[in-house]
C-alpha cells in the first residue's frame, strides 16, 4: 500500500503468454527525479530486454524488488512520488 501522493510502478502487460519476468537493472536510484517518458527499470522476459517508464514527472522513492527477483504482471517494483 502506499501513502497519500505516493504511486506504486508496476510491471506492464507484456504479451499474451507472458505471465513473470526478472527485473534486469534499476536505471533510476532512490532519490532520482524522472521525467515523463524516461524508464526506471528494465526488465527481461523471453530473451527480451523491455524497459519501463514512467507517464509523470516523479521521484523515485523505494525500489521494491532487487535486481534478478522474478515479478509477476502488474507486481509493485517501485514507489514514487509525483514533482512539479
Amino acid at each position: 500500500m502506499s501513502s497519500a501522493g505516493q504511486i506504486l510502478v508496476v510491471v506492464p502487460d507484456l504479451g499474451d503468454s507472458v505471465t513473470e519476468a526478472t527485473l534486469t537493472h534499476w536505471l533510476a536510484a532512490v532519490g532520482t527525479i524522472v521525467e515523463p517518458g524516461e524508464a526506471i527499470a528494465e526488465v527481461e522476459a523471453e530473451k527480451v530486454n523491455i524497459e519501463i517508464p514512467v507517464d509523470t514527472r516523479v521521484r523515485i522513492d523505494r525500489h521494491l524488488v532487487a535486481e534478478g527477483d522474478r515479478v509477476t504482471i502488474g507486481a509493485a517494483i517501485a514507489e514514487v512520488t509525483p514533482v512539479d
